[in-house]
């Protein structure tokens, strides 16, 4: 039976170099990354103020089923938008990040503060979690980091079945106590 994993989670969480460690690790595994084949597919139908694209998600959905049902083995998928959409059969993993490390890699990344502020603000209110448990039966939440991968895999065999609930609104005032750019308006 073939296995589908959503890999998804806030920008700047690790999602990515989570999503390629696992690949690297499972046998017959096919990553496809969701920003790639938005921009291979021109699957946007413009862009916010910000730059970001503005992605049709249905045509989104539709490419993704079509890649996945073309794949042997196990298919991960990667991508912040999977939280939002509703793969038939996947197991979704939202990777969290605790906010003053995920502040460092988006400004790094040259995001602005405003864009920052939002993901800050979409990763302690567990966005992209409550979206995957809206959309996917089973959901697993798991901590970026050196053994997230590991972790993972462990649900993947099914030798994880308990999920961890991370308290990232916890951190925001202590953020906006340090940083008075991340206050919210």
């Amino acid at each position: 039976m073939k296995k589908v994993i959503v890999i998804t989670g806030t920008p700047g969480s690790g999602k990515t170099t989570i999503a390629i460690a696992l690949s690297k690790r499972l046998n017959k595994s096919k990553l496809i990354s969701v920003n790639q084949v938005v921009k291979e597919k021109r699957l946007f139908s413009s862009y916010s103020k910000d730059g970001a694209r503005i992605v049709k998600l249905n045509g989104l959905k539709k490419e993704l089923e079509k890649r996945i049902a073309a794949s042997k083995g196990t298919v991960i998928l990667d991508g912040h938008l999977l939280c939002e959409l509703r793969i038939s059969g996947a197991t979704a993993i939202v990777i969290r990040e605790h906010l003053s490390t995920l502040k460092s890699r988006l400004l790094k990344r040259g995001y602005s503060i405003g864009k920052v502020r939002d993901n800050i603000v979409s990763e302690a209110i567990d966005y992209c979690g409550e979206k995957a448990r809206q959309n996917y039966p089973n959901t697993f939440e798991v901590l970026s980091g050196k053994d997230a991968t590991i972790s993972i895999l462990r649900i993947i065999k099914g030798k994880r079945t308990e999920n961890r609930d991370f308290d990232m609104l916890s951190e925001l005032p202590n953020l906006i106590k340090k940083d008075k750019r991340f206050a919210i308006e």
